[in-house]
Order: C-alpha cells, then structure tokens, then sequence
C-alpha cells in the first residue's frame, strides 16, 4: 500500500488526486455541486451534494488507474472555510442547506460589533474581524433565527465533517480553529469565552466536540469507515488525517525543499476564486490588517498569516459574465484566448495599452492590508464604451489590479511584520492564465517561483495523507520529500518600469477609496432613519 487519496473540496467542486510517496501526480478527476444563493450577502451548500461530488471525483479518478484503489494507504481532505452546521429535524438554512459557503458575508453587522468590543482576539486577526469567519456567521444565524439555533446540535469547519463523514468520528483540526474561530491555541484555555460571553453566545462552546482537544494537521483523525470506504472505492480501515483548509493545503505544495531556510523570505500564494498569501514564522508577530498570527495552523510550532483578495478569480469571471462584449460565460477556454488577446495587444502597444483604467479591486471588501470587510473596488476609466476592446481593457485592468494589491500585501508584511520577502510561490488555478502570470512576474516587486505540478493543493493534502500513514514523521519531513521542482521566472524590466508607475497610481487610489469610505460612513449619523413619513 503504497498510494496516498487527496480530495479537495473548493468552492464550486470536488476534486480528488492520488499519488505515490515521492508526491508524483498519478490521476486526478473533478465533480461539481451547487452553490445557492437565497439571499444578497447569503451563499450556502447542502453537505449531501458535496459528498455525493467527492464520492465521484473520487471514483472517477480510481477508475483512470484502478489497479492503484488496492493500494491507497492513507486519505486527507482540504476544503474552503466553510462551516457545516449540524441540526436536529430538518435543515438549518434556506433551500435545504446546512453549510454556509465562506464567502457568505451575512454577518458583517456581526463582524462589526465583534470589533467594537475591542478584545483582544481582534489582535490575532489583524484588528478587524472579517465576516467570512465563523463567528459572525453563527451569530447572525442564532439572533435572526433563534428557532433555528435552537436546534443546532454541531457546528464544524468543513474539512472536520469530510473527515467525519468518512469515519463517523467528531473532531476538529486546529488548523481551522485557529483561522476561523475566536480560539487561541497557545493559551492556556484557547477559547475566547469572555468574548462569547458579552456577544451573547456563550453556548457555542458546548456544541458537539467544539471543547475537546482538536488534532493538528497530519495527526490521525480515525480509521476510515466501511460504509466510506465502498462510497469512495478504498480499503476500509486506513488512516484519515486530521485536515486543513484548502488555501493551508496548497501553501505546502509550493513551499519546496529547504523551505526552514527560507522561511521569512519566501511567500506562497494561492490564487483562485479568492487569493491567500501565508507565510510562516517562528515567533509570534502581530501585523496590523492582516490575519493572524495562527499558531499551530499547519506546522506544529509555527505561526502563520494570512494575508488575502476575497474575489480574484472571481473578479475575472465577472467580466466574462456581464460585460456586453465578453465573448460568453466564463470558462477556462474563455479566459485563455481573452488573456492571448491582452498579451498580443500589449506586445504591439506596450504601456499605452488601458493606460488610465485603474481599479482598486476590492469586490467583497478588503482582507489586507486594510483589513475592512465593508469596503468596495474603486474603478476609474469607465465611459460609455461597449466594444471588444473595452472589454479587453476592463479585463487587463482587473488582472493587474490584482497584481498591484498582490505588491502592496507583500511591502506591508515586510514593513509591519519583520518579514524579509523576495520570493513568492504561486499555486492555484492562476498558474493557468498566462496574463496573470505575466503580472506576477514583472508587478509583484519580488520574484516568482512556479512549481512543477499541476494540482498543489492536492499535493499538499497528499503530504498531509503520507504523515497519518506513517510514511513520514512530520510535515517538514513528507516536505522535503515530496515536494516539485520549482522554476523562477525572470521579470521584464521595460515592463517592471510601467507597473512601478501604475502601482503609484493603484497606491494613491486606495488612499483617497479609504478615505470616501470613512467621511461617507459619516453621512450615516447626519440625519436619523425614519421608520415613516417624507424627508
């Protein structure tokens, strides 16, 4: 037994990769299930369609080497920061749903008044709490339904109820307690309950297993059960790890060797539907707008941040789908001949090319280094234009947006985190759009690094497989092993010359976005809501 099942859960599939001990990709396969949306600010999921996509990706996967199921020897889940919430009777939320997708943003008021109290968790998530953290999503759920609450039995992050599922054992990993929950691991009693206590939601705490001691990634969650086992196609009775959220998966895919060495120098990120940056230290450093630090994330010992886009990929895709001369929905064929498009048209243009389309991309608020869930993007150069050339330029502009913000995270980790970084480490399905890849290289102000694999997250989920296997003792360890050759792409300095000037712009912009936001807030308070009557 000599294989190890990876499975990633994203936001709009599952995927599933099996690989051998020395990391090399052996199949790989996919399957959907839907994201509902029943309300503005609401996404959510039904477990039974995500396990249903992750018993297919699986087979489907198995089914390109069926000589290998005999032999997988251990299985880890990753999966977006979602929450499973676990009910008596029926399900907990509109539609029949019973997860709450991460990038729901209900809780904003929640998230707010959370800051206001002014605990000192706030510290440990950059001084603002996001809304697409657990918290404010269980709040809002237990003041707007309190019925509903009543009957909530459980509440876990979503790779914990893979896992359970796959084993029919309760337990949390505290990779995502520390990153989603008001936890504090290197505390002596690692729950916040004070603050619980003065939101009024003192009671989360006796849920199902939310106050035993969670497993680190890598640790044995349980054996796998028979019932999974004949879901899935593999051997019943094989470790499943204890597992992480998928963004901490693929950081470990693109760390490489020697990765202690480099550790304050080198940044992986992880761009797909949403971008994280996470790097590692190991000493604890508080960094202004920017979450964490997350002891025991994913190295025990370690410190972790995480720095973030909330919508990147995502922006893209939005292009695609409503500009009126996008050439159709969004696909990945789609996105690669728009990007071959830009890449032509800046060759024969160069720097004139959407010169004075510049944007701030916050879509859904800004994770770092402001840290404000409530913001919005700031877009300049918009007329009346409906070309195909607009089109190109509104993309071009996005992409490089994204690139720009990518520069302003990494100057602030160095300035306010005593981190020294010069490398990033890209992973995710960015890797795939050859625009973005170009702006990475010649806007990030640091080099890039790309990694020979295809699929890093599940890489990443397979080194946490291979240490609850047995294969190796830790993850430093199934690292060092398992990890892909890696390439450094050199920047364009013509090009590195015209995104030092757009990057003063994109600098000035984000100032002068922020303050709209502060003095428009203000407008709030000038004239009280009236419940009835005319102005």
């Amino acid at each position: 037994m000599s294989h190890l099942l990876a499975i990633d859960v994203g936001t709009l599939s599952a995927r599933a990769g099996v690989f051998d001990l020395n990391g090399v990709l052996q199949a790989t396969a996919s399957a959907s299930f839907e994201l509902m949306r029943p309300a503005e600010h609401h996404a959510i999921y039904r477990m039974d369609d995500i396990w249903k996509a992750v018993c297919t990706a699986v087979g489907e996967c198995l089914s390109k080497i069926p000589d290998r199921a005999s032999t997988i020897a251990g299985v880890a889940f990753d999966a977006t920061s979602s929450v499973y919430i676990d009910a008596e009777e029926e399900a907990p939320l509109d539609g029949g749903g019973d997860v709450i997708c991460w990038m729901d943003h209900r809780g904003e008021a929640e998230a707010a008044e959370v800051d206001a109290t002014g605990h000192r968790f706030l510290s440990h998530v950059g001084g603002s709490l996001s809304p697409e953290t657990n918290l404010p999503k269980l709040l809002w759920l237990k003041r707007h339904r309190p019925e509903t609450w009543a009957r909530v039995k459980g509440a876990r992050d979503l790779c914990d109820e893979l896992a359970r599922r796959a084993t029919s054992v309760g337990r949390h990993s505290v990779c995502g307690l520390a990153c989603k929950w008001p936890y504090l691991p290197n505390d002596p009693d690692p729950w916040c309950k004070d603050l619980l206590d003065e939101l009024g939601i003192g009671d989360l705490t006796e849920l199902e297993h939310l106050r035993d001691r969670p497993g680190r990634v890598g640790d044995v969650h349980a054996a796998l059960m028979q019932k999974a086992a004949l879901e899935l196609g593999i051997p019943a009775g094989i470790p499943v790890a204890i597992g992480l959220i998928d963004a901490e998966a693929g950081a470990l895919g693109v760390l490489g060797r020697n990765y202690p060495g480099r550790m304050n120098n080198l940044l992986p990120m992880i761009g797909g539907t949403s971008t994280c940056y996470m790097p590692f230290a190991d000493d604890e450093r508080f960094v202004p707008g920017v979450w964490g630090p997350f002891k025991d994330a994913v190295f025990a010992g370690y410190w972790m941040h995480e720095a973030g886009q909330s919508l990147s990929g995502t922006a893209l895709d939005a292009i695609l789908e409503h500009h009126p001369a996008s050439p159709g929905k969004p696909t990945s064929e789609l996105h690669r001949q728009t990007a071959d498009q830009i890449l032509k048209l800046l060759d024969e243009e160069g720097s004139r090319f959407a010169a004075t389309r510049h944007i701030v991309p916050d879509w859904l608020g800004n994770r770092a280094p402001l840290g404000d869930g409530r913001v919005r993007a700031l877009i300049t150069g918009v007329g009346t234009e409906t070309s195909e050339r607009s089109f190109l330029e509104t993309y071009y502009a996005t992409a490089r947006a994204l690139a720009l913000q990518t520069r302003h995270i990494i100057d602030h980790l160095n300035a306010h985190g005593r981190y020294a970084i010069d490398t990033v480490a890209l992973a995710g399905g960015h890797v795939h759009n050859r625009l973005l890849v170009r702006l990475y290289r010649d806007a990030i102000g640091a080099k890039l690094i790309i990694s020979d694999t295809k699929e890093p997250v599940l890489l990443g989920t397979a080194m946490v497989a291979a240490v609850a296997a047995g294969f190796y003792p830790d993850l430093f360890a199934a690292l060092e092993t398992m990890a892909p050759r890696q390439e450094t792409l050199e920047p364009d300095p013509d090009w590195q010359l015209v995104h030092d000037a757009a990057y003063r712009i994109y600098l000035k912009l984000f100032n002068v976005r922020n303050e709209v936001e502060v003095s428009g807030r203000a407008l709030e308070a000038i004239l009280p809501h009236k419940q009835s009557g005319a102005l």
